[in-house]
């Protein structure tokens, strides 16, 4: 309510305006210049009829243009009627009801041309269209385009046109009101007020928005640059544009037609807009547009590549961020030495063919009309032959049975790795096409173990040296089969009583507290695992 109120009073206020400037122009134009209608119909009758209304306020009785004080009920309102028993001199708050329709474009059918208030409320009786007052019985709440009737009863003896209403206030402009036309407020439920005709306006639109857009021209903005919002919608006939300012409501753009809005940035942040479509029937919020505006030259600038080799002719993709840059220059060196520099940019990635194989180096310059940011470069290989070098490696050469292995891979010039795994000299598994220079794999059966990497290219292939490792079993699995038993226990006995031998392998599983030695003591910890 304190909302409405406001615009309510800015709204009066800009009229009263008018009205005085009116008043003092009026001394040098013509005589008819007074009181014309000068709003322009929207299509909207039922708003077009209070602003034609609006037009009109302070008109008084006793000439054609309104400006002669009398008490003759002389108006224009009554000359436009015609005659009533021979003359024009006769009530005319309903003459003035018809005008305000005839000059909004409303027709007969809709609101009778006639001076009788109960020639008036009996058309839209008749039409259907007729709502009682409180007063009367009735629940109706009165809005912006109806016609409103006085008196007492069913018997009128006044009309006006309904303004507004805020739920216990209706607000009115009325002709024949003190001799002229003025503005009423009103309670819904004063006993005056005897009912509503509710005319079957032909609205532009008479649904409410279904649709609600609003883009804007970019996401990044300088202090005192404008930002032009462009707004659409389904039915809409006016935009109200709402704008926070890092994350607190900062400004609202009120009540305008046209499709674009041109608004002034004068405080740097991060900022947020939507746009509320609305007509008589309702409203229809969109979705937001986001947009920095900034005082300063940008404090981040990064550049990145998708990977580090490429062949020649392929294109590199690079891709940059920042916070606040508009436009971006790649600088490009070949082995150390300056070889390109690609100004401008106004996207956010860029594709650039390299047809000459070397080693690159790459950086970005972020710019905006305060300065400019570099940001740390990158380096990437372009190829025109197969990899020369191919090496696997591991961390280590013993591993424990479930514990993760991780395969270094190096090569010059490879996009693609794949590993091949042998398990007790028998091929065991492979590992296709990854591209990353390390690959992990979880170890799930003891054994002695080889493996090699072919490291590729588009245009071939090189194989690595073999690499060699072993997975222990669990400790205590001597015999390798994944659990531990009293076959476990038997070995280590025969073992310790000299009966067989151990393989290095067992020998290692054996060894259950790990002292470098193998004896009574690792037997009582098996057997002691057995018997949990």
């Amino acid at each position: 309510m304190k909302t409405c109120r406001r615009k309510w009073l800015a709204r009066w206020l800009a009229a009263c305006i008018a009205v005085v400037l009116g008043m003092g122009m009026c001394a040098g134009l013509p005589v008819s210049a007074a009181y014309e209608n000068t709003y322009t119909n929207t299509g909207n009758q039922r708003a077009d009829i209070v602003a034609v209304a609006k037009t009109q306020i302070g008109y008084h009785e006793g000439s054609l243009e309104g400006t002669t004080n009398s008490s003759n009920n002389y108006t224009k309102y009554n000359v436009w009627n015609g005659k009533i028993e021979g003359g024009y001199r006769y009530a005319w708050c309903h003459a003035f009801v018809s005008w305000c329709a005839n000059q909004a474009g409303i027709g007969t059918d809709i609101v009778p041309k006639t001076a009788g208030t109960s020639t008036g409320r009996s058309f839209f009786v008749n039409q259907g269209t007729y709502r009682q007052s409180a007063a009367n019985g009735g629940s109706y709440v009165p809005q912006a385009g109806d016609i409103i009737y006085y008196g007492s009863g069913s018997s009128p003896s006044h009309v006006g046109i309904v303004s507004d209403c805020d739920g216990s206030t209706v607000y009115t402009i009325e002709g024949n009101y003190s001799n002229k036309v003025g503005t009423r407020a009103i309670n819904l439920s004063n006993s005056y007020i005897i009912g509503y005709g509710v005319p079957n306006y032909k609205e532009l639109n008479p649904n409410p928005p279904t649709v609600s857009n609003i883009s804007i021209d970019k996401a990044l903005y300088a202090v005192g640059e404008n930002v032009v919002f462009h707004v659409s919608s389904d039915t809409a006939t006016q935009y109200t544009i709402g704008i926070h300012k890092n994350g607190v409501p900062y400004e609202i753009l009120w009540d305008f037609t046209e499709s674009s809005y041109e608004y002034k940035l004068t405080e740097p942040g991060d900022y947020y807009a939507y746009l509320s479509a609305s007509n008589s029937a309702g409203y229809k919020d969109s979705s937001g547009v986001w947009f920095t505006v900034y005082d300063s030259k940008p404090t981040t600038s990064t550049l990145l590549i998708p990977k580090l080799n490429y062949v020649a002719g392929e294109p590199v993709e690079f891709s940059f961020t920042s916070d606040t840059a508009e436009t971006f220059t790649l600088g490009i060196h070949r082995n150390g030495v300056p070889f390109d520099i690609v100004y401008d940019i106004k996207e956010n990635n860029y594709l650039y063919t390299f047809t000459e194989p070397g080693n690159y180096y790459a950086y970005l310059c972020s710019t905006n009309s305060f300065g400019y940011t570099n940001s740390n470069g990158v380096w990437f290989t372009v190829y025109n032959s197969a990899p020369s070098i191919s090496i696997l490696s591991t961390d280590k050469h013993t591993y424990s049975l479930g514990e993760n292995i991780v395969f270094h891979t190096e090569s010059d010039t490879a996009t693609t790795y794949s590993i091949g795994l042998y398990k007790d000299g028998v091929r065991y598994d492979s590992f296709w096409d990854f591209t990353e220079n390390e690959y992990m794999y979880t170890s799930i059966e003891p054994g002695e173990y080889s493996a090699y990497v072919t490291s590729y290219n588009s245009l071939g292939y090189k194989d690595s040296d073999y690499i060699y490792f072993t997975i222990l079993p669990s400790p205590g699995d001597l015999n390798s089969d994944n659990t531990l038993t009293t076959a476990d226990a038997v070995l280590l006995q025969r073992y310790l009583l000299q009966e067989r031998t151990l393989t290095q392998t067992q020998w290692q599983t054996a060894d259950l507290n790990a002292d470098g030695t193998v004896n009574g003591f690792d037997l009582a910890l098996l057997r002691q695992k057995l018997v949990a």
